[in-house]
């Protein structure tokens, strides 16, 4: 196992080399050299420790979720002083960097008194909806979407719009309907050592404008007998990570995909005009993805594109289900671009701009094994 440690972080260092020497990273001849490569996007300041989901708004500027899980760790390991606060931020269409919204304490969940924001997406209204993670303080259906209020360009203010996930995950937006993944509809029971594990159910749940205008929708937890009426797919899977449904898109004839994050899989939902669900089948499976975090379609090409979390990958999905691993990498601490990892991708022109985690959790399946600088974002320029 050592030696084949040693094999890999020199052959890593090999193609560093080779992809970086002679080119600074912000060049335009290096973009040229390194077309249809991995490549460093940007380098986060250590305020910005955690990031997670985004979203492109119409000026072209990425507002990127900054939960700063790893907070604690870095505490502990004394690689800082004191907490970075929870945070949106925003790249604006030049790559500056700077903090979009800062939560306010009323912003906070009134039990935990914590906040942990994860995927985002613009909603019709103009308004940027939020999932709050909150299953790290509290695993008792505590986890919430938000509305984050935008006025003049600015965002103003919280509104709480829907209560009572486990998992508040991944979003996407058809129309006026909003899809949200629910990660873990139920918790599994635990299991003695050397027990297998029970199938983890998890899904998708769907929210139109309308009723989130009105006050907070209350779900209920999960009861396969009597299952919410927000609830369109479920899904079981593995166990073997926890962590159940994830990533969701729409591609262009309004089809709804989710990223089954432990064990890698792409399902399909066909949806009628009303957004209701017809039919949710198996889409893509192959031994290359290890797992399937962010997700997203891609008009121009018409293709989605997929985060592997586990396996420090990023893969493009074609239409007739087959997938394609764009770049793959060993544990690397994401300099130079090399994915560390991935936990989002987001579409912005001809780039693949993805977004590394590096929150490591001792799960045997990742790759990923220590939080370390530089805090990353990585490009794959599609045109090239």
């Amino acid at each position: 196992m050592k030696k084949n440690k040693i094999v890999l972080t020199i052959f890593i260092s090999i193609v560093s080399i080779f992809m970086f020497t002679g080119c600074a990273m912000q060049t335009k001849s290096c973009e040229k050299q390194l077309s249809g490569s991995i490549q460093l996007f940007m380098e986060l300041p250590t305020k910005y420790n955690t990031p997670d989901g985004a979203a492109l708004d119409n000026d072209g500027n990425i507002i990127m979720s900054i939960p700063n899980f790893n907070n604690e760790e870095l505490l502990k390991e004394g690689k800082i002083n004191k907490p970075s606060p929870p945070v949106m931020a925003k790249i604006d269409k030049n790559n500056n960097i700077t903090t979009w919204y800062k939560f306010k304490k009323m912003d906070m969940h009134p039990e935990t008194d914590k906040i942990g924001p994860m995927d985002a997406a613009f909603g019709p209204d103009g308004n940027l909806y939020v999932a709050d993670m909150q299953i790290f303080w509290n695993g008792d259906h505590k986890s919430r979407l938000l509305r984050i209020n935008i006025k003049n360009g600015a965002p103003i203010n919280i509104d709480v719009v829907v209560e009572g996930f486990i998992v508040a995950n991944g979003l996407t937006w058809k129309g006026n309907t909003l899809f949200v993944s629910e990660t873990i509809l139920e918790h599994m029971p635990k299991v003695k050592q050397n027990e297998k594990k029970p199938n983890l159910i998890s899904g998708v749940y769907a929210f139109s404008l309308d009723e989130m205008k009105q006050n907070a929708v209350q779900l209920e937890p999960y009861n396969k007998n009597n299952p919410d009426k927000h609830l369109v797919a479920t899904f079981k899977s593995s166990g073997r990570v926890g962590f159940g449904a994830d990533g969701v898109t729409i591609d262009g004839d309004g089809n709804l995909y989710t990223a089954i994050v432990e064990d890698g899989v792409i399902y399909k939902t066909i949806l009628d005009k009303q957004n209701l669900p017809i039919k949710t089948e198996l889409f893509a499976k192959d031994t290359k993805m290890t797992s399937a975090d962010g997700i997203v379609w891609n008009k121009t090409d018409n293709k989605i594109y997929i985060a592997d979390f586990l396996g420090n990958a990023v893969h493009s999905l074609d239409m007739n289900g087959n997938i394609k691993t764009l770049h793959k990498n060993g544990d690397t601490d994401g300099s130079n671009g090399l994915l560390d990892e991935p936990c989002e991708v987001i579409i912005r022109g001809d780039e693949l701009i993805i977004v590394n985690m590096d929150m490591p959790f001792g799960n045997p399946h990742l790759i990923n094994t220590k939080i370390d600088k530089p805090y990353t974002l990585s490009v794959i320029r599609l045109s090239q």
